[in-house]
């Protein structure tokens, strides 16, 4: 029971850092965004690193919270184990399906929120072998170089 109340625990302490729609924010852009994409735009240093930075340590202990609390309730005996395991990876899998990710001003709206987790990351981090790395889609998002810095490489981080 110990056991599997753990992997329950890990898988969504895991499957939330990949998947969950986290509100992003520097001074007025900001997204909706799973944990490694702001991660990585947080790369190239300056203030973009420090807004990510203090993101991914909110989020991550949320998330942590969360994975005890679901760890909790599988150990209690509330949810039988193959049925909290088949709940977390059925809400998981249904998170990433759905077009609740993407960035820009005014989220309220909507009409930015339109990419899913897949979409996200290989806009992010796909690249294409000898043309470099492969421009995201998300908008509001402009190469690091126009923000006054140059770094050599290919970076994109959210306009300020």
């Amino acid at each position: 029971m110990q056991e599997c109340s753990r992997m329950i625990r890990t898988g969504t302490f895991i499957g939330l850092i990949l998947v969950f729609p986290c509100p992003w924010y520097m001074i007025a852009v900001g997204g909706l965004l799973p944990l490694p994409v702001i991660l990585y735009y947080g790369i190239d240093g300056g203030i973009v690193l420090v807004f990510s930075l203090v993101h991914i340590a909110i989020y991550t202990w949320i998330f942590h919270r969360v994975a005890r609390w679901a760890g909790g309730v599988v150990r209690t005996g509330r949810i039988r184990n193959p049925v909290a395991a088949i709940l977390l990876v059925s809400a998981l899998l249904a998170l990433s399906f759905l077009p609740i990710y993407g960035g820009g001003e005014n989220l309220a709206a909507g009409r930015v929120l339109k990419h899913n987790a897949y979409e996200v990351y290989r806009d992010t981090f796909l690249d294409t072998p000898g043309a470099g790395r492969r421009l995201p889609t998300l908008p509001n998002l402009v190469p690091v170089e126009a923000l006054g810095r140059s770094t050599g490489r290919s970076s994109w981080a959210a306009t300020l």
